[in-house]
């Protein structure tokens, strides 16, 4: 059974939506200072992200480069969001290393930590105006 391109893109858009909602508690528990509950809530939350990028996103994708017409600076556009997500998605296993004892911080960690969702709100906002641009405006 073949999946439509946009059945995909609809299902990310899903699992973004509820990745807003675990993360966004996330914050909150952080903020509160209960950071056993929200190192476990990401723990969950990035497993989620990066199957939600190999499952769907990237086939998603390939499926729209094959059959699309994207410009150059579209594809600029589609480089800068996916080079952001990837940047989370490592500097989230960094802070889970430094959690584990496995890896040594030199700054601050919750420096690291504001670095990531910064860069993960800029991602998603990302995200959201490319899937926008190719099924609303039909780039």
């Amino acid at each position: 059974m073949v999946i439509e391109v946009k059945t995909l893109a609809m299902a990310n858009l899903a699992v973004q939506i509820l990745l807003i909602i675990i993360v966004s508690g996330a914050a909150y528990l952080a903020k509160k200072r209960e950071l056993g509950r929200h190192c476990m809530t990401m723990r969950i939350a990035v497993p989620i992200q990066i199957i939600a990028i190999a499952s769907v996103m990237l086939p998603s994708l390939l499926g729209y480069l094959e059959h699309g017409t994207p410009g150059i600076f579209f594809k600029g556009e589609m480089l800068a969001h996916h080079t952001l997500g990837l940047a989370v998605i490592a500097l989230w296993t960094y802070i889970n290393l430094v959690f584990l004892g496995v890896a040594k911080l030199r700054v601050k960690l919750v420096t690291v930590m504001r670095l990531s969702f910064t860069l993960w709100v800029f991602a998603l906002l990302s995200g959201l105006y490319l899937y926008v641009r190719i099924w609303v405006g039909q780039v």
